[in-house]
């Protein structure tokens, strides 16, 4: 049977959503281009927190890069590939946590203070959390089954994809079945999802104290003004950290999806094999556009409102 899914194909699939992803990354930024308004001169504390916790979050995006490369390239055929993601993201959140940390205070009015219970809700992006979070469920899924059908490489590690073809030939007045197997690698097995399991829950960890670190920050509840910009602020530090979990675990995604969809597809000799391997591929393109969009709300802070995400 002729594979459904040539390698090739695969190989350029990227190349094929490249520009209309890039396009909509392009909008997406442009409209997310707006900056908190308010009196600086009169809240000087609140510009102070604003521009450090920007800082902070660049200033983790150049160590979350530098930090994915140097994890991407320890172990053995890579094996640490797949916790890349999952340390730059918690760079960039702990660099955000470190900032705020630093500078929260300024926001504050020594002896002056209202009465107000902030909750988590108040301030969490519904959508952007429920969009990393259905990535988090299908990586689950994805990642479940190719830890459970790997197979051991020549060097006894959990990184390959075996398949079984059978033929049917005519020998003379008889019929026979040959029975081929093929073995693809590297292929996500537990040899590479064993740590990026690890780096997911570390990351999502970290990013719920920051989410709550964030939300119970004391400030001078009494003044109005005060309190709409720093809510602003507030939502933009907590859709900053949900869009980096979310970048990590769409990322992963991708890169896992992608991996096995060039391995299944490369020695594909059945229907289920080839639409598994499309399926995947699939799978790969879809996470990827999602953490085209978290990157850019990461890289593009906006305004802080509401209807942002």
């Amino acid at each position: 049977m002729s594979n459904l899914l040539g390698p090739g194909l695969i190989l350029g699939l990227p190349l094929l959503v490249a520009g209309g992803l890039v396009i909509a990354a392009f909008v997406l930024g442009v409209r997310r281009s707006r900056t908190l308004i308010f009196d600086e001169g009169r809240h000087p504390g609140l510009a102070a927190l604003r521009r450090a916790t920007l800082r902070a979050r660049y200033l983790g995006i150049v160590a979350g890069v530098v930090v994915f490369f140097i994890v991407a390239g320890l172990g053995r055929y890579g094996q640490w590939l797949f916790l890349a993601p999952a340390a730059a993201g918690a760079t960039v959140i702990g660099a955000v946590l470190v900032g705020q940390r630093l500078t929260y205070t300024r926001a504050r009015t020594a002896g002056i203070a209202g009465l107000e219970r902030r909750e988590v809700g108040d301030y969490l992006p519904r959508r952007l959390a429920m969009t990393a979070a259905g990535v988090l469920l299908i990586l689950a899924v994805v990642g479940a089954w190719t830890t459970a059908v790997a197979t051991l490489d020549d060097a006894g590690l959990a990184r390959a994809f075996t398949q079984s073809c059978t033929t049917e030939s005519l020998d003379g007045q008889s019929q026979s079945e040959h029975t081929e197997v093929h073995v693809s690698t590297p292929f996500p097995g537990a040899y590479y999802t064993a740590g990026m399991a690890a780096g997911i829950v570390g990351v999502l960890a970290l990013a719920w104290v920051g989410v709550v670190a964030t939300t119970r920050r004391p400030r001078n509840g009494a003044d109005a003004e005060l309190v709409r910009v720093d809510d602003a602020l507030r939502r933009q530090t907590i859709e900053g950290i949900v869009a980096a979990f979310g970048l990590v675990v769409a990322t992963t995604l991708a890169g896992m999806s992608y991996l096995a969809a060039v391995t299944v597809g490369t020695e594909a000799c059945t229907t289920a094999y080839g639409l598994g391997s499309w399926a995947l591929a699939a799978v790969a393109a879809v996470a990827l556009a999602l953490a085209l969009r978290f990157a850019v709300i990461v890289l593009v802070p906006g305004n802080g409102s509401k209807d942002q995400s």
